[in-house]
This record gives structure tokens, C-alpha cells and sequence, in this order.
């Protein structure tokens, strides 16, 4: 199979130029909501940990100290996340290519590296003051008053920071508003032991409440920790390959889509994939091809950055003479190939005739016979393949007759049936259309005598549109006809040039 990998870039049209001003424009409204959430919770954090470590301290409360920490661990991560979304904002550049969106992935596996290693120490010295030593909080109103207000402050800004991530898809966010969750259940836990402690006195009631907190720590970020290392190891949304393909199999042009690689970049995702189509297809059109390809994955992922390589394939709906001109195209020196015909060779210990049987596929009937077809027709069929071929204008005729044996063993290799080839060589014509000739207006009595000439051939309706040109002294003649049927242009043209003299009579002809 024959591939052409290739990627079309596309132009940016004034559209284009609104929606990326609209988008940089979003991005910086939610670079400032998110900032403004941050800087807020930096706050609330830092009144709290300072707090709760002065009352820790002073009550000499495991439960306390360790929520203190808990708190001193959220300021970290709190300016950690501020840092974070001021980075994330800025555009790919040629360090970054792809941008900085994971730079909140990983501000949030440092803060749950943070949040293990406190935890480690909680149940350190959880496990030291029951066991090993004997130590008593004093209790006080403070204790209280610190926790439920910490409790307070904690439900209104994770229920913020929820919303906030989940609409910008910030893991940064979302890693905070995780920790202030936790903390809520933590602080209850913490004044269900100080309650322990103060009404029942029991001293490692605060300790069994500080083991409580901490793998209530390990277990929130267990969660946080898989989907964030999930993002930086770019794991694709579980079944969304699957999607994309179903979305994609439909669309005109494409023949197969595959490799396609999603990765995950914060609040975007980045999605690049690979799709067939015929070889025979224009370039405009395999680009036409990869734009509808662009737009269904949009469809599905609105907010991504979609790449998408074009693979030129051979298909069983290719003809041979489809084939023919592609490996006319990919050969140096050849400029076209035109008259194709083929002949079926009889061999002489047949029954039926000697000699070839002609097929043209000049006709519709060659075009509606593809190559697997005539491959898989008849096993003992053997063709004789006519052609004329134009070459460069500037090669020798040595030079020529190499390119061209070249070009024929390549076509006896990919189409085995043809056994033997006859080619005619031309040199290329101009590409460039000259003007040689001047139109003159021809008298009424000519043009009336040539419409005439043409009215004559039965299934004629009209005859129009009649010009006269000089070309190097010779006069060629155009008219339009309308017509009943498609032989009588040929009629016309033979009788024009009889009667008038005319070097050549250029018939257009019209449906009825």
C-alpha cells in the first residue's frame, strides 16, 4: 500500500482572526477569575494556619498542630496554584510548543507530594503519643471556636474553587478545592476527639483523631494523584478514541482514520490522527478532506487543537487508467499521458481469432473497469497497452527512451496483466496559452451562409454564436449549436471547411 504522509496547513481567514481574539480574550477573563479565587484562598489560609498554630501550640493539641499544618501545607499550595495560573495563560512558543497548560498538573502532584509527606508525619506522631508517649491537651473555647470557624471557611471556598476549576478545567483548582474538602472532615474529626478529650477525658482520643485526618489526607489524594499523573503521561479519555472514530468514518472522502493520539492539556486537549484517502484525490480536495476531518473532532471536543496527516492509499475503486497516470505523474520527465487504449492478446493456440481484441479506454467503458477488476476477471487475460506520452520539452530523444522504458516496466510491475506496451512520444505542449490570432467581425451575409451551412444537418435546432479569427493567415471558424443528437458536429465541421475554406471549425455543441 502506498502512503503519503503529508499535513495541510490551513490559512487563517479574517474568522479565524475573531475567534482567536474571542479565545485569547476568554483566556484572559478566566486567567483573572482564577487568579482572583487563588489569591483569596491564600488568604483564607494564612489567617487559618497561623491560627490554628498559635492554639496547637498553646494547647499542646495533636489534632490542632497537625490541622495547623494541614493549613501551612494550603498556604504552600495555594501560592503554588496562584503561580500556577499566571504561567498557564501564556501562548506556545518555541520552548513550549504545545504550551503550558500542564504546568497545573504538575503544581498539583507537587502539592500531593506535600500532602503524603504530612501525613507521614501525623501518623508518626499519632502512633508515638499512643504508644510510646503519654501526652495531654489542655482544652480550651479557643479549640472550638478555631475549628468551626475553620470548618466555615473551608466549605464556602472549596464550594468556589469546585466551581471555578470545573469551568475552566483547572487541576490546580480542583486540587485545592480537594484539599479544603478534606479538611472540613478533618476539622470535624479534630473537634469530635478535643470533645473526647475535654468531656470524657480521654487523652488519645486527639491522637486517634490526627491517624482519622491523615488517611483521610492519603486517601483524597490518592484520587487527585492517579488523574493528575493521568495528564501528564497524556492518557486519552477512556472510549473517546472510540468516539472519534465513529464520528469521523462517515465523512465523505475518508476511506479509514487511524493512530489517532488525544492529550490532555488542562482546560484543552490536543488531538492529532492519521486518514485515508484515494491517491487520485486533488490536493484541494484531500485538504477539503482533512478540514471536515477538523471540524467533526470539534464537534465532539469543542475546546482543542486538532492535527490532521492526509495518507494518499490505493483503493479497489481505483481504474487502470487511474493508475496509469499516477505512475505517469511520479516519474521525472513525463508531463502527461493521454489516447489510452488496450488490447486483449489472443495467444495462437486459442480457438477464438488471432490477432488483439481492442479495448478502449478512451470510452466510458474503460473508466467503469478498475484495476482489481481486471486483475481478478480472468486469470489467463494478457493486454497490450497503447498510449501516447508527453515529455519535457528540453530532453534528448536517449534521454526520453530511458525515461519512458523506466515508465513501462513500472507499469508491467503494478499491473501485471499488461504484457506489452506501445508508446508514442511527444514533446509537451505550451503551457502558456499564446495569443496568435485577431478577431474579425465577419459580414451578415457570411456568418448567415455558415448558419445556414449548419441548419442544413438534420436534428440542427440553432445555430449561433458564429466568430471568424486570423491565425497566421488562416482563418478558423467557431459557432454553437443546438442539437438533438451528438454525431452531427463532426457532419458540420467537415462541410463548413469544404464550402468556405476554413483551416479549422471549432463546433460547440448544445442539448435540446
Amino acid at each position: 500500500m502506498v502512503k503519503d504522509h503529508s499535513h495541510f496547513d490551513h490559512g487563517i481567514s479574517n474568522d479565524t482572526n475573531k475567534k482567536g481574539f474571542s479565545h485569547n480574550l476568554e483566556n484572559v477573563n478566566a486567567y483573572r477569575e482564577k487568579r482572583t479565587v487563588a489569591l483569596a484562598s491564600v488568604i483564607a489560609s494564612v489567617g487559618l494556619a497561623a491560627t490554628k498554630f498559635v492554639i496547637g501550640y498553646s494547647t499542646n493539641s495533636l489534632g490542632i498542630f497537625s490541622e495547623a499544618m494541614h493549613s501551612g501545607l494550603d498556604v504552600i499550595a495555594a501560592l503554588m496554584t496562584l503561580y500556577a495560573i499566571r504561567i498557564v495563560i501564556r501562548p506556545p512558543d518555541a520552548r513550549f510548543t504545545y504550551g503550558y497548560a500542564k504546568i497545573e498538573s504538575f503544581s498539583s502532584l507537587i502539592e500531593i507530594i506535600l500532602l503524603f509527606s504530612v501525613a507521614g508525619w501525623i501518623f508518626y506522631e499519632g502512633l508515638d503519643r499512643i504508644f510510646f508517649k503519654y501526652t495531654e491537651p489542655e482544652i480550651t473555647i479557643f479549640s472550638f471556636a478555631i475549628m468551626t470557624t475553620s470548618i466555615m471557611i473551608d466549605l464556602w471556598r472549596s464550594r468556589v474553587l469546585y466551581r471555578t476549576a470545573r469551568r475552566f478545567g483547572s487541576q490546580a483548582l480542583e486540587a485545592d478545592a480537594l484539599h479544603f474538602t478534606a479538611d472540613m472532615f478533618s476539622s470535624s474529626i479534630v473537634i469530635v476527639g478535643l470533645a473526647l478529650v475535654f468531656i470524657f477525658h480521654i487523652p488519645n482520643a486527639d491522637a486517634f483523631a490526627a491517624l482519622i485526618i491523615a488517611a483521610i489526607i492519603i486517601y483524597t489524594s490518592l484520587g487527585l494523584g492517579r488523574r493528575t499523573i493521568d495528564v501528564l503521561l497524556d492518557k486519552a479519555p477512556k472510549g473517546m478514541n472510540h468516539v472519534l472514530l465513529e464520528s469521523i468514518s462517515g465523512l465523505d472522502g475518508v476511506s479509514k482514520a487511524h493512530d489517532i493520539r488525544i492529550r490532555n492539556m488542562g482546560s484543552a486537549m490536543s488531538v492529532d490522527l492519521h486518514v485515508e484517502v484515494p491517491r487520485t484525490s486533488t490536493h484541494d480536495r484531500a485538504h477539503r478532506v482533512a478540514t471536515n476531518v477538523e471540524n467533526r473532532i470539534r464537534e465532539v471536543i469543542p475546546n482543542c487543537d486538532v492535527l490532521v496527516h492526509v495518507d494518499a492509499i490505493e483503493t479497489s475503486r481505483e481504474t487502470l487508467t487511474d493508475k496509469i497516470r499516477l505512475i505517469a505523474a511520479e516519474t521525472d520527465g513525463i508531463k502527461n499521458v493521454h489516447s489510452i487504449y488496450l488490447s486483449r492478446i489472443i495467444e495462437p493456440h486459442s480457438n477464438e481469432s488471432s490477432g488483439h481484441e481492442a479495448i478502449s479506454m478512451k470510452t466510458g467503458t474503460s473508466d467503469s473497469l478498475t484495476h482489481h477488476e481486471f486483475n481478478a476477471n480472468e486469470s489467463s487475460l494478457h493486454l497490450h497497452l497503447y498510449l501516447d506520452l508527453q515529455v519535457n520539452r528540453n530532453l534528448d530523444l536517449k534521454t526520453a527512451h530511458e525515461i519512458t522504458e523506466s515508465f513501462e516496466q513500472r507499469i508491467k510491475a503494478e499491473i501485471p496483466r499488461v504484457k506489452d506496451i506501445t508508446t508514442h512520444i511527444e514533446i509537451e505542449s505550451t503551457e502558456e496559452a499564446d495569443v496568435i490570432g485577431i478577431e474579425k467581425k465577419a459580414s451578415r451575409s457570411y456568418t448567415e451562409k455558415i448558419r445556414n451551412l449548419s441548419m442544413r444537418i438534420n436534428g440542427v435546432i440553432d445555430s449561433k454564436n458564429i466568430g471568424i479569427i486570423e491565425v497566421n493567415n488562416e482563418q478558423h471558424i467557431t459557432l454553437t449549436i443546438v442539437i438533438k443528437s451528438k454525431d452531427g458536429k463532426d457532419v458540420i465541421s467537415i462541410i463548413i471547411t469544404k464550402e468556405t475554406g476554413a483551416s479549422r471549425v471549432v463546433v460547440h455543441s448544445e442539448p435540446l
